[in-house]
């Protein structure tokens, strides 16, 4: 029961405190789509919601969430320990694949679909797969942003399996090229998945750069990624 934790809150808190006065506090595990925790003190009363992937979590895990989150509000040093062992179980195999499970149960993914004004994705794809994988990349959902994002240009999504170009490349100024590069990089994390080295998550790693350094026109597609 999320009760139960108010005394590990607490303690965390006057550790933390020792000479300020102990709000209540009021602990939630919410179904939340992903591994999600909140903080946040009203009115002098701390409310605490987690998810509900955390319940049944060994205590000394939840002893370093309670002594992270009451770090961050209050603006102190984190604990190199408490931290570390945070990241250890919520990077493990088994949290990790529960997680990924709930976002792609809870989660909500808006698809706008491949067909742009000027590009298909669908077309292109295709042609990536028939010049750099013989054909035998399984194709994902292929949708294109619902904004003009330039910051995040495109990303897949293994929860929904799901590859999002952004509309800001759907233009007669975008060459071919450039699309092409971008979707080839995202087609390649679905063969290079994200892999742990230690808690720090490894997302391209040296046999993805090697895939990605085959695309013929590298050079000019980054080229023009810089000037968006």
């Amino acid at each position: 029961m999320a009760s139960e934790l108010i005394p590990i809150f607490q303690e965390e808190y006057r550790a933390l405190r020792p000479r300020a006065p102990m709000p209540p506090f009021t602990i939630r595990f919410r179904k939340f789509v992903s591994l999600n925790t909140t903080i946040r003190l009203r009115e002098d009363h701390m409310h605490v919601s987690l998810s509900d992937l955390l319940e049944g979590a060994p205590e000394p895990v939840l002893r370093a969430i309670a002594h992270i989150l009451l770090a961050k509000l209050y603006k102190r040093p984190i604990d190199p320990t408490q931290n570390h062992r945070y990241k250890r179980f919520v990077t493990s195999s088994a949290v990790m694949r529960q997680t990924e499970l709930t976002r792609s149960r809870r989660g909500s993914k808006r698809y706008l679909g491949p067909q742009g004004r000027y590009y298909n994705l669908e077309e292109v794809f295709e042609s990536l797969n028939t010049r750099f994988f013989n054909g035998f990349m399984g194709r994902p959902q292929l949708t294109w942003s619902e904004s003009l994002a330039k910051r995040l240009l495109g990303h897949y999504d293994p929860a929904h399996n799901t590859i999002v170009v952004s509309r800001v490349f759907d233009r007669p100024s975008s060459p071919r090229y450039a699309i092409e590069y971008l979707l080839y990089h995202e087609m390649l994390h679905l063969v290079h998945p994200v892999k742990m080295k230690g808690t720090r998550r490894c997302v391209h790693p040296a046999a993805f750069k090697a895939d990605e350094g085959k695309f013929p026109q590298l050079k000019e597609a980054l080229a023009f990624l810089k000037r968006l």
